[in-house]
């Protein structure tokens, strides 16, 4: 009977065939991609070789509470999406605020009662609570006699950070300072040195007319497609091998001069309207024991080498060039673990971080 229908219907058993072979083999290519490494790294086994088994319930909780994807704003492109979660609280100005349980994360005021910090993802938190983040820790370590304002947004670099505190300026009373957390993402980034992470995803919205929606609608969901995005990672990763020496080179040490640049303007502006400043040369995982001190699972962190090798380069140039005064914490190391996952930083490291800016602080309100 079998024998009769493929002889029968031969395209149609062909057919029946590949669609059974492609969605298999779709199944599996997941298992390989990136973002299956994100979605991993809420369940309980990570949760408890990293956090420890009696955190596993709050944990779980965070890393959920920030998957969530990010919301628009003009001029910086996009910002953290307003949340009143347990443990990840966004005001609708996109600042996280530093309790947990909070019933509302209110926008800040302005004024010399207030401490602004900026940076990206290892700023705002990522993986670790509203009270154990480096702006809340600073606060606490100023015995609350200022309100330190989070304004770290996952992705950010130091020109959306430049712009965003020339905003609030249009709108708020000047803070008593503002502190600048960078390093990672403004060496580490693949993008053009004069855009952001969703630049060309905003160029290529803006252009698009309603008779593309039908054949854009189906080109998303062919590269939404497991194996479609699996071979794409795959041709990035070679692409970077091969161009890995003009990536070191060229491409960093302009993305040097662009942070460089921007701490030069935020400098004068914080002069200008009496702002404290402290830039600080964030620490990475760029030495052979970056991750001794954590318990990150090796599928976790990151395997490309050029990451590394970007960053290094990134970190050597900038100190060779740089003349304005900085808080180098580059090569700043723990005992307790340091890391949570390739890049952000534990409850533990997130504390030392800030009492080195608290005391940099205090020596500035001092002066």
């Amino acid at each position: 009977m079998l024998k009769n229908f493929i002889k029968k219907y031969i395209f149609t058993f062909y057919l029946i065939i590949f669609i059974i072979f492609f969605i298999t083999l779709n199944k599996i290519a997941k298992n390989f991609l990136n973002q299956t490494k994100l979605e991993k790294r809420g369940g309980s086994e990570f949760i408890e070789k990293v956090y420890g088994k009696e955190n596993i319930k709050d944990y779980t909780k965070v890393l959920s509470e920030q998957l969530i994807i990010l919301s628009y704003k003009p001029f910086v492109e996009f910002t953290e999406t307003k949340r009143s979660d347990e443990f990840t609280s966004v005001s609708s100005s996109g600042n996280r605020c530093n309790q947990n349980k909070i019933l509302e994360c209110y926008a800040p005021n302005g004024g010399k009662k207030e401490i602004w910090v900026f940076g990206g993802s290892t700023t705002f938190g990522y993986g670790v609570k509203n009270d154990e983040t480096i702006p809340s820790f600073i606060e606490n370590k100023m015995k609350n006699n200022f309100k330190v304002i989070n304004f770290g947004v996952g992705h950010y670099y130091s020109t959306q950070e430049r712009i965003l505190f020339n905003n609030l300026l249009l709108e708020l009373p000047p803070p008593f300072a503002v502190i600048f957390i960078d390093g990672l993402n403004d060496f580490n980034r693949k993008y053009k040195h004069n855009e952001s992470k969703y630049s060309e995803i905003t160029r290529h919205k803006s252009t698009k007319t309603s008779e593309d929606d039908i054949k854009e609608y189906f080109k998303e969901r062919f590269y939404r497609l497991n194996i479609v995005r699996l071979i794409k990672e795959s041709r990035s990763k070679d692409i970077e091998t091969i161009t890995k020496e003009k990536l070191n080179k060229q491409n960093v040490i302009q993305l040097v001069k662009t942070l460089i640049n921007n701490q030069k303007m935020n400098e004068s502006i914080s002069r200008k309207y009496d702002i404290k400043l402290i830039n600080v040369l964030q620490p990475v995982p760029i030495y052979e024991d970056s991750y001794s001190t954590s318990n990150v699972p090796k599928d976790f962190l990151p395997s490309n080498q050029n990451s590394y090798d970007r960053l290094k380069f990134g970190y050597q140039t900038y100190n060779l060039n740089i003349t304005n005064k900085i808080l180098n914490l580059s090569k700043l190391k723990i005992e307790k673990p340091m890391f949570i996952d390739g890049f952000h930083y534990s409850p533990e490291f997130n504390e030392v971080i800030a009492n080195l800016i608290t005391k940099e602080l205090i020596s500035k309100n001092g002066n």
